[in-house]
């Protein structure tokens, strides 16, 4: 798996909080997690250092990270702190405003939209021609 956040920042928020020793393979493993979320709410999944959102989803992906592990490793008086980590996080992603609304990126799906569909009969698309009933064969597309 692939995750764009830097594994001893992730790291270091956490343990801004809590204390516990965690290794880099468990870091790891929810930098992975977030950045499946991250490429889930973005539609795109090959994030790269040239793009203009790459710094805000490292960030992102960073507090999503730390929160997690806050929330795995914390007790009860961290649950507020991890709580509101993860919906800053979130809201910095898709809030109103955010990543999401402001992407100048393209999407691997935005050159394959349909901006508009072409008739098919040959009553309203000029480029198909009339089936000729009279005649039967391969252009008899009704078996007449």
């Amino acid at each position: 798996m692939v995750h764009i956040s830097d594994t001893t920042e992730c790291r270091r928020l956490a343990r801004n909080v809590v204390t516990a020793d965690f290794s880099d393979a468990q870091i790891i493993s929810y930098q992975d997690k977030e950045y499946s979320f991250i490429a889930t709410m973005t539609d795109k999944d090959d994030w790269d250092s040239l793009d203009r959102e790459y710094g805000a989803l490292q960030l992102v992906e960073t507090r999503l990270v730390a929160a997690d592990l806050i929330a795995h490793y914390g007790d009860v008086e961290t649950i507020p702190i991890w709580q509101a980590m993860r919906a800053d996080a979130i809201a910095l992603l898709s809030g109103s405003g955010g990543i999401v609304d402001n992407m100048d990126t393209e999407t691997g799906e935005t050159e394959f939209l349909i901006d508009r569909t072409e008739f098919k009969g040959w009553g309203k698309n000029t480029a198909v021609d009339e089936p000729n009933r009279l005649l039967g064969g391969a252009t008899d597309t009704e078996g007449f």
